[in-house]
């Protein structure tokens, strides 16, 4: 057995609560801290390389994560979407309707989305305000009941210059939509569609979204606004 073998086994037995550990005296078991601390020393490379697995295994475990998060969003039939589920290319954007950031990209991503025939995931993560809050379940709820009317009004409330300040201005929108506002109010208010939004908020914690946009494209994160088309084109694989 190499020296290195038997310095991971006697580390390994060290933190594993064993009945063989603790048969050890505390004699004995400072013997085996000695040699691991000894070898270690002498071969400060194993560190290195214990290092870098565990990077790459934090890695895989990110991926495998961000997968399951891609997986959940595509297939939650309360999720609003565009395109077809089987399309190729995916973008999933995390948006808040008080993101002015989330408004200067809108276009881009939605040319990026009709140019290569991507699925489009909107994922509403209100985080700015109460007011976002209310905008956000209001337009869930308007989704479930008429998804041309969600669609209206999200293209409404994403291209105005102005912040959604109070709950009169959604119900402007809606109303400028065609929507039924008592019913919208009646769905925004379930249990159902808040546990939506709930599942919005922990999912975007889980990928550690701090701020919006928050986009996936195709498996790679794209944290914030992108300067041009050009930019989120490259970004996205579509161009070199």
């Amino acid at each position: 057995m190499s020296a290195w073998a038997l310095a991971l086994g006697l580390t390994i037995t060290l933190i594993a609560p064993t009945q063989a550990q603790e048969s050890f005296s505390a004699t004995q078991k400072a013997e085996i801290e000695q040699i691991v601390h000894d070898y270690l020393v002498a071969h400060p490379e194993v560190m290195f390389e214990v290092a870098a697995e565990m990077e790459k295994l934090q890695q895989q475990a990110a991926n495998e994560t961000l997968n399951e998060i891609v997986h959940t969003l595509r297939t939650n039939p309360a999720t609003p979407m565009k395109g077809s589920a089987d399309a190729k290319h995916y973008l999933i954007e995390f948006n808040d309707y008080n993101c002015g950031y989330c408004k200067v990209v809108r276009p881009l991503t939605e040319k990026l989305a009709q140019e290569h025939q991507m699925q489009t995931i909107y994922v509403e993560f209100p985080i700015l305000s109460a007011t976002s809050v209310q905008a956000a379940a209001v337009g869930l709820a308007l989704y479930s009941l008429d998804k041309d009317k969600y669609f209206a009004y999200q293209d409404l409330l994403m291209t105005q210059g102005t912040k959604v300040k109070d709950f009169a201005a959604i119900e402007a929108a809606l109303t400028q939509v065609g929507a039924d506002i008592e019913a919208v109010k009646k769905v925004a208010a379930t249990d159902k569609l808040q546990d939506v939004l709930r599942m919005n908020l922990e999912l975007g914690k889980r990928l550690g979204v701090t701020g919006t946009p928050f986009f996936i494209i195709d498996g790679k994160i794209l944290r914030g606004a992108v300067p041009d088309y050009e930019s989120l084109e490259r970004f996205a694989g579509f161009k070199e």
